[in-house]
């Protein structure tokens, strides 16, 4: 517990601190009757035990037994203040109670203002046993229970604000979570786009340069760029609408009869780039939902990419896509030797295939062969839904 709440105006605290003095000294100049009591060691005792509540905030314990001390002083030496030192030994012990737990220090505090309340009261002339020991118990035990009941409302509070606190991290972790995987998952479908489609418009146009000057080759390879463009477009079109839509995680971004004639078409590209494509395709995607879709074909469409860009052209592609009852496997196998080597996977396509299998609860593997470069992945039919 801290010393002070933090959360009053200073001016506040101070006035609390200050009050009991102030009050013990407008008691003693206007209410203190009879008058003629008020000798010097009535005024000392008052009044420092009203400035004894000041430092109580740092040190609640030493004055508290400081206030049971006075208490115990009035009674053998200053009967008159005895009124006015046994409201500000409760009031301390009853901050002790707030500031400070059971052991040991409230347990020290309670036992030295049961002393001192059970020697004044026993003092009386007309004490007996039973009265005295309850007025012992309600004198020290009003204020011990009351600074509890406040300690316990002080720390549920501060328990609400912690859990505030927690709560609004949590959001905001959340918050960013979404955003990461939003970006993330952004990032994957324009590289996947991008890629592939520039690729296969790069390697025409390479291809073009090298050719004879035949106005009908020419004419074929502007075709296949022309064509490759506007496909770009309308997938770049297509993804922005997604992500443009309120509901964008629901919308389907591949219809289930479109699986096949894209994968048609990203096998034409290659083989229009001069590689021998070999097709087994007897997954069509009637029977997987959207993202799973899209999965299969961006996991085709980037292996056949990596497959222009890296191995040498009139080499062998082996594209294999299979469904089970419970599983779709992809395959795809090159035996060329790559024009250059890549180190592991580093690259932006095969994090993003790895990606796109792991949130679908499957396996990814690529890498080098001893003939050439395979990529292979391996995901569940249905599970858990997949949030985009």
């Amino acid at each position: 517990m801290t010393t002070e709440d933090t959360t009053w105006p200073t001016a506040a605290r101070w006035a609390i601190r200050f009050g009991p003095l102030v009050v013990a000294l407008v008691a003693l100049l206007f209410l203190f009757e009879p008058r003629g009591v008020l000798t010097p060691g009535v005024w000392v005792v008052a009044l420092v035990g009203g400035a004894l509540v000041v430092p109580g905030g740092r040190w609640p314990l030493a004055v508290s037994l400081a206030q049971s001390g006075l208490l115990l002083v009035s009674v053998v030496a200053v009967p008159p203040s005895i009124g006015i030192t046994q409201l500000l030994a409760g009031a301390a012990l009853g901050e002790l109670a707030v500031r400070r737990p059971w052991l040991p220090y409230l347990a020290c505090g309670t036992a030295m203002a049961c002393g001192v309340g059970a020697f004044y009261l026993a003092s009386q002339p007309d004490a007996e046993p039973v009265p005295t020991v309850l007025r012992v118990l309600i004198m020290v035990g009003g204020p011990v229970l009351a600074g509890r009941h406040l300690r316990s409302l002080r720390e549920l509070a501060q328990r609400y604000r912690r859990d505030g606190l927690d709560a609004v991290r949590l959001r905001d972790a959340e918050v960013r979570a979404a955003r990461e995987a939003e970006r993330t998952s952004i990032a994957r479908e324009l590289h996947d786009l991008v890629a592939h489609h520039v690729s296969s418009i790069v390697l025409r146009v390479g291809v073009a340069r090298h050719v004879p000057p035949d106005p009908e080759a020419f004419r074929a390879a502007l075709d296949d760029v022309h064509e490759s463009g506007t496909d770009a477009l309308r997938d770049l079109r297509e993804l922005v609408s997604v992500l443009r839509a309120p509901g964008a995680s629901d919308v389907a971004l591949l219809s289930p009869d479109g699986l096949d004639p894209a994968l048609r078409q990203a096998v034409e590209r290659c083989e229009q780039a001069g590689f021998d494509v070999t097709d087994a395709i007897s997954e069509r995607g009637g029977g997987l939902d959207s993202v799973r879709r899209l999965a299969v074909l961006r996991i085709v469409q980037e292996s056949l990419t990596n497959v222009m860009r890296h191995a040498r052209p009139g080499s062998t592609v082996e594209v294999d896509v299979r469904g089970t009852a419970d599983h779709v496997e992809i395959g795809v196998f090159n035996d060329g030797a790559p024009v250059r080597r890549v180190d592991g996977p580093s690259g932006h396509g095969l994090i993003g295939m790895a990606e796109r299998v792991t949130v679908l609860g499957g396996t990814f593997s690529a890498g080098p062969t001893p003939t050439g470069w395979r990529v292979a992945a391996r995901f569940p039919r249905a599970g858990s839904a997949v949030h985009r």
